[in-house]
């Protein structure tokens, strides 16, 4: 990623950072976050006093969930005005002596040793956001000790085919198809994204030196629901839809259709 994008990505999260938590009242983000949370539960460290990375962890959503089970946990991010949030956020949930909050670019953390987290997640797709994607997971694995897990969730390439065919949009559907890349039109300007298949995901994690563990969609049915009529059935049936997600989303068959995809891998060696 340049500079000159790396500026448009900041700029976005500094300008929304105040209103970034509103969608997680909607009710398919709150299904899609737990989604999220029964398979990080699967993973998590075993002694409740580990130390977890959050990176690019925003407005602090995981790290005060992660601190409230009695992990400690380093929140990151690159822009200020979302840590700036999330250290609000924590104060009021009286989790200070739980989280610290660093202003960190994922790609670049020689400011952490090596082998030093028990486990490292980047949830709400900053992987795919950074535009460096190897570089932020090679740093992800160099981070957390040997037969450790870092999780990551990233923009889901059919899923965004899907849409843009429903939008027309076949202009950006040719350069999707051709470079992986997507742009979101956001306040602060327009910037590259990156999406992923699963198998593209799981290479680049064997690539870096991970065991892939597991692939799910987040989420794979209630997903293609039409957007008029979605959030009124999730949040009419938001127990028995969990429980189908749940049950489905790591299917290989159909993970890939998932609005995102998060994946699962252990460090081998250190």
């Amino acid at each position: 990623m340049n500079t000159r994008d790396l500026n448009k990505v900041m700029q976005f999260y500094e300008k929304t950072a105040r209103e970034y938590d509103k969608d997680y009242e909607i009710p398919y983000w709150k299904l899609y976050h737990e989604i999220t949370w029964q398979n990080l539960k699967q993973f998590l460290p075993k002694t409740r006093n580990a130390t977890i990375l959050d990176a690019g962890g925003g407005t602090g959503y995981w790290s005060i969930r992660l601190a409230e089970q009695r992990y400690r946990v380093v929140l990151t991010d690159i822009a200020e005005n979302m840590l700036k949030v999330a250290r609000e956020k924590v104060k009021a949930a009286g989790l200070e002596a739980k989280i610290e909050t660093r202003k960190v670019d994922m790609r670049r953390m020689s400011c952490f040793e090596s082998d030093s987290f028990d486990m490292a997640l980047a949830e709400g797709d900053p992987v795919s956001y950074c535009l460096d994607p190897e570089g932020a997971v090679r740093e992800l694995a160099r981070v957390v000790k040997p037969k450790t897990c870092v999780v990551v969730s990233v923009d889901s390439k059919y899923s965004l085919i899907s849409s843009l065919i429903s939008r027309k949009s076949f202009g950006k559907l040719s350069r999707l198809l051709r470079t992986s890349l997507l742009k979101a039109d956001a306040r602060g300007g327009a910037f590259d994204f990156q999406a992923f298949t699963p198998e593209e995901l799981k290479t680049l994690f064997e690539k870096c030196g991970l065991e892939v563990v597991r692939i799910i969609g987040k989420p794979v049915l209630s997903q293609y629901i039409p957007h008029e009529k979605r959030d009124e059935i999730i949040s009419a049936n938001f127990a028995r839809i969990l429980k189908l997600e749940s049950e489905f989303c790591g299917v290989s068959s159909i993970v890939g259709l998932g609005g995102h995809l998060e994946i699962v891998g252990t460090k081998k060696h250190a």
